[in-house]
């Protein structure tokens, strides 16, 4: 029984070394593309209104950036527990009920994000044939933002799952029976 509980607690271990990697990836990938887009759409402003003279490329460029940024920025937030949640039903619910519905979420986002990964992978194939209008590069590149985010919301996820249970706090409800207070 030990060797399984060492055996699980690696495994564990692993998955969170591997999410912890998988975001500070995304946080690279996030600087960059806003450092990136803030450039080209200033780069923009300035060569149409100083120089007179339209970069072609710039919108399609600083799209593809947006898409980047919100694609892999959802991941980020998940792994923060950032996103706005509705909590005035579960705030109502003992620990072990607020528990079984963070597992309950979880296990309904896991969902989505397995089809969000496996169906991105397929529109994306279906796209490679297909080239960006001014960038010319095929389409997959751009779009693969999209199965790559649902593919780490996963391995975050299944952390949030096989992980330690946490207090998850509810903002709001003062009392102490039903929710903790305040941010924790």
């Amino acid at each position: 029984m030990s060797s399984v509980s060492t055996y699980c607690t690696r495994a564990l271990a692993l998955l969170n070394h591997l999410s912890a990697y998988a975001d500070t990836v995304c946080r690279v990938i996030l600087f960059a593309s806003c450092v990136g887009m803030a450039g080209v759409i200033g780069a923009q402003v300035f060569f149409r209104y100083v120089l007179n003279a339209s970069l072609f490329w710039s919108e399609e460029l600083g799209r593809v950036l947006l898409v980047q940024l919100t694609f892999f920025g959802a991941a980020v937030a998940y792994r923060a527990g950032a996103h706005i949640g509705v909590d005035t039903v579960v705030c109502r619910l003992s620990p072990v009920g607020r528990n079984m519905a963070a597992r309950c979420t979880h296990l309904a986002s896991l969902f989505l994000f397995v089809v969000m990964a496996i169906y991105g992978f397929q529109f994306a194939e279906f796209l490679s044939v297909q080239m960006t209008t001014t960038l010319g590069v095929s389409k997959r590149v751009p779009f693969m933002a999209v199965p790559f985010s649902g593919c780490i919301m996963a391995l975050h996820c299944l952390c949030f799952l096989f992980g330690p249970v946490s207090k998850a706090p509810c903002y709001g409800n003062k009392d102490e029976n039903t929710c903790e207070e305040g941010r924790a």
